[in-house]
């Protein structure tokens, strides 16, 4: 690994880290919209850059990364108030493969269908005592990720942003906009607050 930008990162990784810093600021429109600053819950975890800048401006973090390389990086880069796991989000509860996109360390994907020995865990899982805010940048994987959340989103109603930038129908063959329309069609109220480049931002009336 190799530190830049006052960050540890996988020596091969060529890409991400030279972009990486001009999009977290976007966070701030999405965090104003929170109701508390209790927990968040973040992924992919990467290296820790995201779920860094989010512990600055939350009590708790909680973050998955399923790289092995990146995970090793994020667990010298957080702070004591993240909690990480090597892990995916998911629908439900098994193991997967990766696809490792050479020289971007924050291209990596679940593999679709692809048997391995990452494990796959839901939000729901968690048993979180709070979630003000939901945070899934992981490559196309954000609709399986909101399906283990369900219970966890219609107790807490956090805000929830996901990057939409088709990856979802390349991997998976889910269709573009399938996470937007499912939290809508859980009738407790969510709709498209901001549009942030690749970021979708949805938010909810409290219960």
């Amino acid at each position: 690994m190799i530190q830049r930008s006052g960050f540890w990162w996988p020596v091969d990784d060529d890409w991400c880290w030279r972009v990486i810093h001009d999009e977290v600021p976007d966070l701030e429109r999405t965090i104003a919209l929170a109701r508390g600053r209790d927990v968040a819950v973040q992924a992919g975890g990467n290296v820790g850059v995201w779920a860094s800048y989010l512990a600055a401006r939350f009590k708790q973090v909680v973050t998955v990364e399923p790289d092995a390389a990146n995970y090793e990086c994020l667990l010298r880069n957080i702070p004591a108030n993240v909690t990480a796991q090597r892990a995916g989000f998911g629908a439900k509860p098994g193991s997967v493969a990766l696809v490792n996109v050479s020289g971007n360390a924050g291209a990596h994907y679940i593999g679709d269908g692809a048997t391995g020995d990452i494990p796959v865990i839901t939000i729901d899982s968690l048993a979180l005592e709070a979630c003000d805010l939901l945070c899934l940048d992981i490559e196309g994987h954000e609709p399986h990720a909101l399906l283990g959340a369900e219970a966890t989103i219609r107790r807490f109603r956090p805000v929830i942003t996901f990057e939409e930038k088709g990856l979802s129908e390349r991997y998976y063959g889910v269709a573009r906009d399938t996470a937007e329309r499912w939290l809508i069609g859980l009738g407790i109220g969510y709709k498209v607050n901001a549009k942030v480049r690749a970021d979708v931002v949805m938010t909810c009336p409290a219960a």
